[in-house]
């Protein structure tokens, strides 16, 4: 079983699933028990992407909560209303004897409003009596099974459907069936509504309904409707996607006089429906009923123009709407043309008062690509960017809401329509600048980073010789240091090496570590270090013998450039260092 609560929010458009909840919370708080019923279930059911009308019926008078309902303010007639406001009632007309209501809502939203109620024909094509009843009964007097469903709004057991002829089995099988075998003769306007729906849902109708209706066609059924019927039909066909193909069926079928005589004898202009249901398409949520309206009494004198207006129409703004339609459009393409409405946020100043219709009627009908993209940005693009404007930023920065932020709002939103906008830093400050907000101080600079000490590199460990031998140190040549005190010694001054009287001295360098004067003064000095044991002098003064140093197998003795040593007394053999 399909889940209706969800398909509610996702097929129906946000201004559609407003009207649906505010119906909702007014029959709620009055308790009442409220249904979305006929064909809003059935395209539910069947998987349209396109809602069109909305029909609630209630277990009650709808008196109460047409009273209930928020009212629009007078304003100019098919002007949407702005996005995310609250649904207010535009226009409604009462039947009194049918308790049921036509509504439209400030945001382009048609609905109808009806008390449960049940139908008993007495004469065939005649007005039914009508008496209340429970939303069963008001189920299973309906046309179709396909329409005989509703799906509950309220609060404990809202989303639940009740079908109580299968028409969701009928919607599965693409078929039409009639509820008994009277219907089209009881009620001939089903005629028509069985060739529209088909038309639009590519269904047939069943055996048994093409035999009742065979039976209807051949009686003639369709003459006896009233002007009020034949009128709520012509509307509800200007409503369709493609008008143009249904009114082409009914002349084929030669029951078009059976809607009005003068549109079957003049004929219809087909293309004109024809380019405004390619314009529509770009706006599936639109109305088409004006426009479409225009196509139809396109061929007719004023006179008739005028009787279909207040058949079809009614209200008397919308009648000088729909009938001025034509002259309207050419005075808006010339200032669309013009230098005017060079910017965008010139045009959108220029279309922003203007009707809905009025705009689409121009977009089907005008040749000037110019004044076409004009008005596609202004229908289509400008939403967008109305949609993202940066309110919240702006209340951030410390601008209060008023008439002052409106202002504020109005500027960016026309900077931003001609491009002028191409990053958020660029938006702040805009909107800084506008608002007269002083930019904040630059943050202090970071610290430096602190340098770092040098740390001292060990030299690495002398390569080892041949195992088992240490490497021979040159005569005269210093100690080898230890690893770690290779920088100190490295940066210390080498000492001078003397010959005294005990034999080579190396003179001390000063240690590097004591800096100050104090530990300078209370540290010792150091003894000298002897380099070779002292050795003693022959008795009788000779020439001192000349030192040579121990020979390597294989190799020649070297030169010694080292300053003469004394002789060694005989009989001790030389100590090296």
């Amino acid at each position: 079983m399909s889940d209706y609560n969800f398909l509610m929010e996702s097929r129906l458009s946000p201004e559609q699933f407003a009207v649906v909840g505010l119906f909702s919370r007014l029959a709620a708080e009055q308790g009442l028990n409220l249904y979305l019923a006929g064909g809003a279930v059935r395209d539910l059911t069947y998987g349209q992407q396109l809602v069109r009308d909305l029909d609630f019926i209630v277990a009650g008078p709808i008196a109460r909560l047409l009273r209930a309902l928020p009212q629009a303010d007078d304003k100019k007639p098919g002007r949407p209303s702005s996005p995310g406001a609250t649904p207010a009632l535009e226009y409604q007309e009462v039947d009194e004897r049918l308790s049921s209501a036509e509504l439209v809502f400030s945001s382009g939203v048609r609905a109808e409003l009806a008390m449960c109620r049940d139908e008993v024909y007495s004469r065939p094509a005649q007005r039914p009596e009508v008496r209340p009843a429970t939303v069963f009964e008001d189920l299973k007097r309906r046309d179709f099974a396909i329409n005989a469903m509703a799906v509950s709004l309220h609060p404990n057991s809202r989303g639940l459907l009740l079908d109580p002829t299968n028409g969701a089995g009928d919607i599965e099988r693409h078929e039409i069936r009639a509820m008994h075998s009277r219907s089209f003769l009881d009620d001939p306007l089903r005629i028509y509504r069985l060739l529209r729906l088909g038309l639009r849902l590519d269904f047939k109708p069943d055996e048994r309904t093409q035999r009742w209706l065979d039976i209807a066609w051949e009686e003639e059924a369709w003459t006896n409707l009233d002007q009020d019927q034949q009128s709520r039909e012509l509307a509800a066909i200007l409503r369709e996607e493609n008008p143009g193909r249904i009114l082409k069926t009914l002349a084929d079928r030669k029951i078009l006089g059976g809607l009005d005589k003068k549109l079957a004898s003049g004929g219809l202009n087909y293309d004109l429906f024809a380019r405004v249901r390619s314009v529509m398409q770009s706006a599936p949520t639109a109305d088409p009923f004006l426009l479409n309206f225009h196509c139809l009494v396109a061929k007719l004198g004023g006179g008739q123009k005028q009787r279909l207006a207040k058949r079809l129409i009614g209200d008397a703004k919308v009648i000088k709407l729909a009938l001025g339609l034509e002259r309207d459009a050419k005075k808006l393409d010339r200032v669309l043309n013009s230098s005017r409405a060079s910017l965008p946020s010139q045009a959108y100043a220029v279309l922003s008062p203007q009707p809905q219709p009025l705009l689409f009627f121009l977009l089907a009908f005008t040749k000037r690509a110019k004044v076409q993209n004009r008005i596609k940005n202004f229908l289509f693009k400008a939403p967008q960017i109305e949609s993202r404007l940066p309110r919240a930023e702006l209340q951030s920065l410390g601008v209060k809401p008023g008439p002052e932020f409106e202002k504020i709002i109005a500027r960016v939103f026309a900077m931003q329509l001609d491009g002028k906008i191409k990053s958020p830093q660029q938006l702040t400050k805009v909107m800084r600048d506008l608002g007269g907000i002083k930019e904040p101080p630059p943050p202090p600079p970071p610290p430096p980073p602190a340098k770092k000490k040098k740390e001292a590199v060990p030299e690495p460990p002398p390569a080892p010789g041949r195992k088992g031998r240490k490497r021979a140190v040159p005569s005269g040549a210093p100690a080898p240091a230890a690893p770690g005190k290779a920088v100190a010694e490295a940066q210390a001054p080498t000492p001078p090496v003397t010959q005294g009287a005990k034999g080579l001295v190396k003179k001390s360098a000063p240690k590097a570590v004591e800096s100050t004067p104090k530990a300078a003064a209370a540290s010792p000095k150091p003894a000298p270090k002897v380099l070779f044991a002292p050795k003693a002098k022959p008795a009788k003064p000779t020439k001192p013998a000349r030192s040579s140093k121990p020979k390597r197998a294989g190799k020649p003795a070297a030169k010694s450039h080292k300053p003469k040593k004394p002789d060694r007394k005989p009989g001790k053999k030389s100590k090296r260092g």
